[in-house]
This record gives C-alpha cells, sequence and structure tokens, in this order.
C-alpha cells in the first residue's frame, strides 16, 4: 500500500446552514455516497490572436469557470439534512459554505464570526456553492437513492493535515 493514502471511510460533508435561525449551523450531510467533480471547471480563454496570423490561433488564460459538485447520497427520511433542509436551501438560491473533511481526521468544523472553521487536524476542502439541484431516486428492488448537485461558485480551498 501507497504510504500517506486516505480511505474514503469516514469523509464527511458538511454545509454552513445561514438560513437557520436564530443563529447559522453546522449541518452534516447524512449518508453520502460520493462527491465527484471537487476540483472541476476550466479556465477560460482569450483570443489574442493578431489579424495577420495565418495558422493557428493564439490565446492566454482567462477566468476560471467553477464546475459543479455532485454528491450521490442514500435518502434517510429521518435525517435533518434531508427532512426538507436541503430543498429550503436550494429554493433560497443562498450561495453557502461547505467543507469536505476526509478520513484523516474526525475533527467537525466549528463557527466563529458566522463562518467556518477548518476541522482540526484534518485535510479538509472548501467551497462557496449553491443547490442547484436536489433528487429523489426509487427503482425496483433497491434503496431509494439522491443526488446533489452544488454549484461551484470561486475556488476550491484546500487546508492540509499537517505531517506527523
Amino acid at each position: 500500500m501507497t504510504a500517506g493514502i486516505i480511505k474514503t471511510q469516514g469523509t464527511h460533508l458538511f454545509v454552513l446552514n445561514t438560513l437557520a435561525t436564530p443563529d447559522p449551523v453546522i449541518l452534516k450531510m447524512a449518508c453520502p455516497t460520493g462527491i465527484t467533480g471537487l476540483g472541476a471547471g476550466t479556465k477560460s480563454q482569450i483570443d489574442v490572436t493578431c489579424l495577420d496570423a495565418i495558422e493557428d490561433q493564439e490565446f492566454v488564460p482567462g477566468l476560471g469557470a467553477p464546475g459543479q459538485v455532485s454528491v450521490p447520497f442514500n435518502f434517510i427520511p429521518t435525517a435533518e439534512s434531508h427532512q426538507g433542509v436541503l430543498t429550503t436551501l436550494k429554493e433560497s438560491g443562498a450561495v453557502l459554505e461547505w467543507i469536505v473533511g476526509f478520513s484523516d481526521g474526525i475533527a467537525p468544523p466549528t463557527i466563529l464570526d458566522d463562518t467556518m472553521v477548518w476541522p482540526a487536524a484534518r485535510t479538509a476542502a472548501r467551497i462557496q456553492a449553491y443547490i442547484a439541484e436536489v433528487t429523489i431516486d426509487a427503482a425496483t428492488n433497491d434503496r431509494v437513492t439522491g443526488n446533489l448537485t452544488l454549484q461551484r461558485s470561486g475556488k476550491v480551498d484546500w487546508n492540509f493535515k499537517p505531517a506527523a
């Protein structure tokens, strides 16, 4: 086994629910089964080709175009994060703070001045995103599942667990 890898088991997804009253609360997403596209997105291109060019166009990088993050999950109707909170947050259109805490630690993030503080001694990624879509799927002889689609706004920030 390669030294330093981390397993997916024990990875958590947290969102700062700013619609909670009276104060924002950190909500842990119940039973995600994957997180894909965390760093997705491309840079746009700016054409700098001169009019007298006769072969190929020339480009320089422009602004980044943040991609979407997909979070499939097992639907658990008794879980707070599945009881209308996701649909309420989706309908609000609010850009929210999300943190993925990887399995090389167990500490959750905390709140300070209405923002999430990195979880201690744990590799984590932070994004700003709004909920673009929440779907629930049911099929014969299977479990009821859902998919959460987050549209990132801005870059992915990383906090790496210090080396031992």
